[in-house]
């Protein structure tokens, strides 16, 4: 089960523990809010964090207000609260995305070597035997990450880059990962092959096409999933 010290202690083994006061508070918040430990809606009271997360207030204001300017949170005449994303949030979010990660895909295709490719089929085939064993959908969609961020790497555009790790961090607003809806997994499968064998053969146009169609994809289930979710406020 998710808690704080949960969070605190994922947010150790991915960035270490050298990290500034702020920066350790920003990502457990982010992690408290992926895990759906802090949902969207939540109102957000300082004194409470404070307390939660055993933090004194200036780290905690400065992290609160770096939320803010990533427009992770919002505030409002009652205080902050975790941003809420309708479905028209949701679409833009995802148009973007498909834009932004069919470009990825058509620069890997026309810049990666072997050993990228050899990286892209493993990836594909470890995916394979995950779904295979039944593996859960978390360990999928950090697999998933995965494999967006070596088509992303081997794009080699430094900005291309930098935009897509902006937009991702919004993404955790979106709470459940897709591969909780059992008949999305075998689509992803699908779809993750035919962006590989556009990369493996070198059809940049093709790879576009297969990423966009990806995203498009994910937006459909994230709409469902965001239909039979509730929208309740939390205080």
């Amino acid at each position: 089960m998710f808690n704080w010290s949960s969070c605190r202690d994922a947010v150790s083994q991915q960035h270490g523990n050298d990290l500034p006061a702020s920066t350790e508070v920003r990502l457990t918040l982010m992690e408290a809010i992926r895990v759906g430990l802090l949902k969207p809606g939540t109102r957000l009271k300082e004194a409470e964090l404070g307390e939660l997360l055993s933090v004194s207030r200036t780290p905690l204001r400065e992290a609160l207000t770096a939320l803010k300017s990533e427009h992770i949170i919002t505030a409002g005449k009652d205080g902050l609260r975790i941003r809420q994303l309708g479905w028209r949030d949701i679409t833009d979010l995802y148009e973007l995305r498909a834009t932004l990660e069919g470009m990825a895909g058509r620069l890997a295709a026309e810049k990666s070597g072997h050993s990228e490719k050899a990286v892209l089929q493993e990836l594909c085939n470890d995916e394979d035997m995950m779904i295979c064993q039944g593996a859960a959908p978390e360990a999928l969609a950090q697999h998933n990450a995965m494999f967006h961020s070596a088509i992303l790497s081997t794009a080699r555009n430094q900005f291309l880059s930098e935009s897509l790790v902006r937009h991702s961090q919004m993404l955790v607003l979106l709470g459940v990962t897709a591969y909780s809806v059992p008949s999305r997994i075998i689509s992803i499968q699908a779809e993750h092959h035919a962006v590989n064998a556009a990369i493996q053969s070198g059809d940049a146009e093709g790879c576009e096409r297969a990423m966009k169609h990806h995203l498009h994809e994910a937006l459909k289930a994230r709409l469902k999933l965001a239909s039979l979710s509730t929208n309740s406020e939390m205080d």
